[in-house]
């Protein structure tokens, strides 16, 4: 297993996303993701960047108690609604978000469900994942030429 191989673990299990969520963000194959996962070809450089940016920034805002998250302002705290579609944009399930958080996936889902919102750090926090995902553009990936042994990060064992 090469370096970008345990990389691209190490990265995805940083941003709580499996290969198939991750193909789903960036717009590649879960196939080939999955082939650099296991050392075959080499993943193109912007899509390296992209994955430790993400990593980077799940990193910094690790907990809702990390020291870069703003100290809550007059914003209102996350109500069901937003909590969704922060989600959404991040790629997590209830579940994950409850596993960060500290709570049960159904006890999170009933504070939700009857009316009730996140606590305000909780709510920069998730704000701070969501905006961060937002920001950062999919990788730029070369199209798939109609040899496969001509497309990057695919065969290249073979070729020789």
């Amino acid at each position: 297993m090469g370096q970008a191989a345990s990389l691209i673990d190490v990265r995805l299990n940083g941003i709580g996303w499996s290969v198939c969520q991750a193909s789903r963000r960036s717009r590649i194959s879960r196939d080939r993701i999955a082939r650099w996962r296991h050392g075959i070809g080499e993943p193109p450089q912007s899509f390296m960047e992209w994955l430790d940016a993400l990593h980077a920034l799940h990193r910094r805002y690790a907990t809702p108690l990390s020291r870069d998250v703003p100290i809550a302002g007059n914003r209102a705290p996350m109500d069901a609604y937003a909590v969704g579609r922060a989600l959404m944009i991040i790629g997590w399930s209830e579940r994950r978000l409850a596993e960060h958080l500290g709570y049960h996936r159904t006890e999170l889902r009933r504070l939700l469900e009857g009316g009730g919102k996140l606590g305000a750090r909780s709510s920069r926090w998730l704000e701070m994942l969501e905006n961060g995902h937002r920001d950062l553009p999919r990788p730029a990936i070369p199209r798939m030429s109609g040899r496969p042994d001509m497309n990057i990060g695919l065969i290249t064992e073979t070729i020789r």
